[in-house]
This record gives C-alpha cells, structure tokens and sequence, in this order.
C-alpha cells in the first residue's frame, strides 16, 4: 500500500484521498519543467492530482499558478497540500472540468501529467479510473484545449507513457504546435524507454532538442543526471 504523505524538502504531499501517488517519473516531470520555465510565468497545472507539479514549480520559480481537478476528494486534499506550503499565496485551486474551463486570459505554461491509458483494464474503482483513463480527457481534447489557453510564446509540458509518443507528436502537429524538446526516460540502461516528456511550442521553435534520463544506473543507483534535477527536491539526495 502506497504511503498516506510523501515528504519532499520544502513541502509534503499527502495524498490518501487521491487516487493516482506521487511517483518518480511525475517527480522527475516536475524538475524538468521547473528547470526550463520562465522565472516569472503564468503557469496552468491540468489534472493537478496531488498538487506536487505546481509545488514543485512553485518552488524553484516566482511563477502565478492556477492548478485544476476534477475529483472533488483529490480536490480538497491537493488544495489542503498547497495552502500548508509557503507558496499558497501564488496557487490558486480550480474544481473543475477542464472541457469547462474557460478563463479570460492564457498562459506562459501549460503542464500536464494527464489520464494515461487508452482502452485498457480498468479498475472497479471510479476515482482511480478517472485518474489513470482518458474516457473524460482525451488526448485530442488536451490539445484542443491547450491551443486555446496557451500564449503565442508559450510552453506546453507533456508526460506521457512512452507507446503514447507518435499520437502526441500527430496531434501537436495537427494543432500547428511546435516540439522544442522530448526526453526520453528509462527506469535503467537495461530497460526500453517508458515515459516521454514534452515541450511544445505554439510559436516555431528555434531548435528541437532531444535527450535522454536514465532513473537509476548499471548499480541500481540513482543516475546522476536524475540527481542534477532531483536534489533540490528529494529528501535524502
């Protein structure tokens, strides 16, 4: 059974009402999208979960967020997790739907570490359906979305499973949106590739830079690039 809390340096995530953890690869998410955010940002954290990808913003950059959930149990604790850190006074809690989000302005930053899997086993349990399958939200509908809120200079920051990376890539293209990087990220070197991290551009982006993160190294220790973005945040690192 997953931890009630996961205890970060600066903050801690309790996340007993929500159905999807903290995990490394969201934590590896956040690191690398606060290394790359503009200092001073209007930032729209969709799905927010636990909280922990604003937190993890929010504390390496002034940035404005607004973070917005759909379950209301996941709501509630996510939303208790951000007024206990000492950045509440930059976050601001929406519930609901994003199909039905519709502010009068855009954002420098979009991030999204969104419902992961397409018509696969589903669990007898709504809340962990709603967290893990894209029945509500889609991947097109995510795009569709995010053209719309996301600034003429803006990033959208993207995690996805790794077999999920050609139909991100058609539909940034189909939306007229730029790749300017793609991570790719291995549990170790002996492993296949299961998540991709995403950067994408409304405007053309200069270069497109493509790299790669191994977690954990031919020792079972963790990799020094993983280290280079984690040791700010984790506890023992």
């Amino acid at each position: 059974m997953a931890n009630s809390y996961f205890q970060f340096k600066q903050f801690r995530i309790d996340q007993s009402s929500c159905a999807m953890k903290v995990t490394t690869d969201a934590s590896l998410f956040g690191a690398w999208i606060a290394s790359q955010a503009l200092h001073h940002s209007s930032a729209l954290d969709i799905g927010g979960g636990t909280g922990l990808l604003s937190l993890m913003l929010a504390q390496k950059n002034e940035s404005i967020i607004d973070v917005i959930e759909i379950e209301p149990q996941c709501f509630e604790q996510m939303k208790q997790n951000i007024e206990n850190s000492e950045w509440h006074d930059r976050i601001r809690c929406i519930l609901k739907d994003i199909n039905d989000y519709s502010p009068n302005k855009q954002y420098d930053i979009v991030v999204s570490n969104p419902p992961f899997h397409q018509g696969q086993l589903k669990s007898d349990r709504e809340t962990i359906n709603l967290a893990r399958h894209d029945d509500e939200l889609t991947l097109e509908l995510l795009f569709n979305k995010v053209k719309s809120l996301l600034s003429h200079d803006g990033i959208f920051f993207l995690l996805v499973p790794a077999y999920r990376k050609a139909a991100c890539t058609a539909l940034a293209a189909s939306h007229e949106m730029h790749l300017n990087k793609k991570t790719i990220v291995k549990q170790s070197p002996f492993h296949d590739a299961f998540r991709i991290m995403f950067a994408f551009k409304n405007s053309e982006a200069l270069e497109t830079v493509t790299d790669e993160i191994i977690i954990k190294d031919s020792k079972d220790q963790y990799s020094q690039k993983f280290i280079e973005y984690l040791s700010d945040y984790y506890l023992y690192m």
